[in-house]
């Protein structure tokens, strides 16, 4: 990255701001964090014509005889904020309405007038009910009761009472035990049709959404990059300086070194006064990433955690095979890995802006497969036990639970020292090799011990020459970790900080090859869950020719579905944790950078 420093005279800033957004390669430096409230304003509006695009994404479209018109996307966008309140108050109208016609339900459609006829006439009826366990059949002889129905639990009835002048002859008497019910005042038949109404209205508005979404999404997404377009040229007038009394202005970004041609060129040709210097030691340089097709995909999983600074290495191509191997290991089972990367190619069509996750879920898909077929599960069967001719000769490849233990294990040492290699080449280029000689000196402490162990075991070395070999790796190791560890310090300040650097060591490298345990536990955990689910369905299934397969079939389809979703959720998650804490810990990973965010005009643009 070169940091470039931009002084334009006034007159021609904003033109000069136009030609750099379509050359789309500065990122600008930030200066001051606090937007203006016109920015706050926008950036609002944004977001809400954001949420708009991604629900109209999330719709079926729907093709139409007559089409809505529209004309910009901020129409669509103000049509479907209208839409939206009016199906909210649709929707609460319908809900009251449901409430009225619960409370109508039990007396069945009557004409209010009727009663409001026979209120004239003298004639008062009230509205009761009670549990029917505590309904009092002696009500009826002291009152003027009829009973309407039963229902739920509750009698519903209503009692009849002399009025003159609007009032009873001897005041309202009260039914011990009973509730008075106040009932809306319109019949059930009219709740209905209202409630009948409001559903088509409804129907209409969604229909409608869904033919917004068949032809006006592009409109919508047009508006959008436009008001992002807004945002950033706000942007960078409020992280531009005046100087000289406000005629020239100044502007400070970062360019990357493979994209400063064109911008150089435009520079030269229009005469603009500029600055192009190397990162200083305390600059924050935004970072951008250069990864291979296959690593490029597990970018996704890199930015969970924090991007390199610029100085470091970018660990994502470098853990990245171990993340697919760890999720393999994780779920490790054949038919599940069928599923995922059918499933994945499913929603490639589907959702084609999802193209690069579902393409990751198909590799980690595939690493299923392949760890289902070494340890010889397929949709919780056991393969190595099974009773199947034409596998037998393959069984011997397959890996038992003993081996698999073993191989979590394997796994882990491997990746911690292959992060600690990378630890060596992240320090030799942020401070110089000299402060890399600690970490080489464990290499050579782990590695060589553990290579003459091997060596000794297998016959290769005798006793007298594995001694000898152990004591030089000790010595040498011991100088580097011990006594060179830091060169700008002395030697007793060195063994100090060497020897805790040992404590250090001896008590996390351990539980750190240790959590590589968890893998083993899930592989195993998903295996007997898919086990335990084919043993319910063969054994919970009816003896029908026609319900036992259907039964069967609906048990092994609910519970897979389930393990597929809990096993892979902690094939998900715990690999990040073994990435994020025992691989980037021991690859001496520092962090900090913030991603390059060129100020360009929107891709749709540049294709045009």
């Amino acid at each position: 990255m070169y940091k470039y420093a931009f002084l334009v005279y006034h007159s021609t800033y904003k033109d000069f701001l136009k030609d750099i957004r379509k050359i789309g390669v500065v990122h600008i430096n930030t200066k001051t964090n606090e937007p203006t409230p016109e920015m706050q304003e926008l950036f609002r509006h944004l977001n809400e014509v954001e949420k708009a695009s991604k629900k109209l994404d999330m719709l079926e479209p729907e093709k139409s005889e007559t089409k809505p018109e529209y004309k910009t996307g901020e129409e669509v966008f103000n049509r479907l904020k209208n839409m939206e309140k009016e199906m909210e108050h649709n929707h609460h109208q319908v809900l009251q309405l449901e409430k009225e016609k619960k409370q109508l339900q039990p007396w069945g459609d009557f004409d209010w007038q009727k009663l409001r006829n026979l209120e004239k006439q003298g004639v008062h009826i009230r509205f009761l009910s009670s549990p029917i366990r505590k309904y009092e059949p002696a009500w009826e002889e002291e009152f003027y009761i009829k009973v309407i129905t039963d229902l739920d639990g509750y009698r519903y009835f209503i009692k009849i009472e002399k009025t003159e002048n609007g009032a009873p002859e001897n005041g309202f008497d009260e039914v011990s035990g009973a509730d008075e019910l106040i009932l809306p005042e319109r019949s059930l038949s009219e709740v209905k049709a209202e409630i009948d109404k409001l559903k088509n209205e409804a129907d209409a508005l969604t229909h409608e959404l869904h033919q917004i979404a068949f032809y006006y999404k592009p409109l919508l997404k047009n508006y959008l990059e436009e008001l992002q377009q807004e945002l950033s040229e706000q942007n960078a007038l409020l992280q531009t300086t005046e100087e000289v009394e406000g005629k020239v202005k100044l502007l400070e970004g970062w360019v990357p070194e493979t994209k400063k041609a064109d911008l150089d060129a435009y520079l030269e040709e229009n005469q603009i006064l500029y600055t192009a210097d190397k990162p200083e030691e305390e600059d924050k340089v935004p970072i951008l990433l250069k990864n291979n097709r296959f690593a490029k995909l597990y970018e996704i999983i890199g930015k969970l955690y924090e991007l390199p600074n610029h100085k470091e290495l970018d660990l994502v191509p470098f853990f990245a095979p171990f993340y697919m191997m760890f999720f393999g290991f994780s779920l490790g089972d054949a038919g599940y890995g069928l599923i995922i990367i059918a499933a994945a190619q499913f929603m490639k069509k589907k959702m084609p802006n999802l193209k690069s996750v579902m393409s990751l879920a198909q590799w980690l898909g595939l690493a299923t497969v392949i760890f289902g077929i070494l340890t010889g599960t397929f949709f919780g069967i056991d393969l190595i036990n099974s009773d199947i001719p034409w596998l037998e000769n393959f069984k011997q490849y397959m890996i038992s639970t003993d081996k698999l233990f073993n191989l979590a294990i394997i796994l882990g040492v491997i990746q911690i020292l292959f992060g600690m290699v990378l630890k060596v080449i992240n320090i030799s280029r942020v401070r110089g090799f000299r402060y890399s000689v600690s970490t080489i000196g464990w290499l050579i402490l782990i590695i060589g011990l553990g290579s003459v162990y091997g060596l000794k075991t297998a016959g290769v070395l005798s006793t007298q020459v594995a001694g000898i070999a152990q004591n030089i790796i000790l010595i040498a190791s011991g100088i580097l970790i011990l006594v060179l560890n830091h060169p700008k310090r002395n030697i007793f300040m060195n063994i100090g900080a060497g020897l805790w650097d040992v404590y250090s060591m001896a008590t996390s490298l351990l539980g750190d090859i240790l959590s590589y345990i968890r893998l083993f536990a899930l592989g195993v955990s998903s295996a007997i869950l898919g086990l335990v689910f084919n043993s319910m369905a063969m054994s919970m299934k009816p003896d029908n020719i026609i319900l036992g397969p259907l039964v069967m079939i609906i048990i092994l389809v609910i519970g897979h579905g389930i393990t597929i979703f809990m096993a892979g959720l902690g094939a998900f998650v715990h690999p990040i944790r073994l990435t994020f804490v025992e691989f980037y810990k021991n690859a001496g990973f520092t962090g900090g950078g913030k991603a390059y965010e060129p100020f360009a005009e929107p891709a749709s643009e540049k294709t045009e």
